[in-house]
């Protein structure tokens, strides 16, 4: 994502939600920097109850356990959560997926003015 996409258009006005939790041994808050995603869109949360995974488990990916390691791509207009434009998973394995659909996107945000984002907010 940070490589792929965002260090290739550097002025759309873009927003990144990146949610870490524990999923695997050696996850923890501790140890947890984000730094993978340094770019100023990207806004970080750490959820600690896993309730954003939890909630597009039941909502979106219907997964009977915690959906991690995950996209879902709404639009600028988008008002509901259950129906992003596109949804993968891994966010590596689909980084190709993810940027012929958001390609469209980009093109309509970059005459709209950049706004500056925090980079990480803590929860």
């Amino acid at each position: 994502m940070q490589d792929e996409i965002l260090a290739k258009n550097p002025t759309p006005n873009l927003r990144v939600y990146t949610v870490w939790f524990d999923m695997l041994f050696g996850d923890s808050r501790s140890k947890w920097d984000g730094d993978g995603m340094a770019d100023p869109r990207v806004v970080h949360y750490w959820d600690e109850k896993k309730v954003v995974g939890n909630w597009y488990s039941a909502n979106v990916t219907h997964r009977q356990d915690t959906t991690w390691d995950f996209f879902a791509l709404y639009g600028p207009n988008a008002t509901d959560l259950t129906k992003p434009l596109d949804r993968g998973s891994t966010i590596i394995g689909s980084h190709a997926d993810l940027a012929a659909s958001i390609r469209p996107l980009l093109a309509a945000t970059s005459a709209r003015p950049a706004v500056e984002y925090p980079r990480r907010v803590s929860s």
